[in-house]
């Protein structure tokens, strides 16, 4: 019987401990965002509107209306130098967008001419990108990348190199214009 007492006191004392661990996603995150720092871009965690939420979650049983928001991580990749010409925008995938599967919520800052030709080469960057990319934004200063963190059992390094070379490749795109227009 002392035995039976000492054994449930000692995984009383023990158990909590083990609750606190990280768990396999925890360690998973923790992973690519350290890869995402040393290939440069700096990490932060946010929300996005939810875009293809339900009719029940945009409004409550008693009628108010909700504030549908998605959590996410979001990499960005400042540049090299200010681009005063480039266009800034944020686009979020859709399904029902009209960017092949992107959507902006507000019209986008000093597009170029050939906006056609801009958006194709942009939102093919975008499709390319991986660990689920919920949404991707231009600023001036950097362009930002916003997912879930799915890894799908790929390497981080790997994910994180290749969301750093699509943004890399948009900054190379903003270059351009600026470089044309500015």
């Amino acid at each position: 019987m002392a035995w039976l007492i000492a054994a449930f006191v000692l995984i009383a004392a023990v158990g909590p401990v083990f609750w606190l661990l990280p768990s396999k996603r925890d360690r998973q995150l923790g992973a690519l965002r350290t890869a995402a720092r040393r290939a440069g871009l700096a990490v932060e965690v946010t929300t996005l509107p939810k875009m293809d939420a339900a009719a029940e979650e945009r409004v409550s049983a008693g009628g108010r209306l909700r504030d549908v928001k998605v959590d996410c991580a979001c990499y960005r990749l400042p540049l090299t130098k200010p681009f005063a010409a480039a266009p800034c925008w944020l686009l979020l995938r859709h399904a029902g967008g009209g960017l092949d599967g992107w959507t902006t919520l507000t019209p986008p800052d000093r597009l170029p001419p050939d906006t056609a030709d801009y958006w194709r080469a942009v939102t093919a960057i975008a499709d390319k990108l991986p660990g689920d990319c919920i949404g991707l934004e231009a600023r001036s200063s950097n362009i930002g990348w916003y997912g879930r963190e799915r890894l799908d059992g790929a390497d981080p390094d790997v994910v994180a190199q290749a969301i750093s070379c699509g943004l890399a490749a948009i900054g190379k795109l903003h270059a351009e214009l600026d470089e044309r227009d500015g």
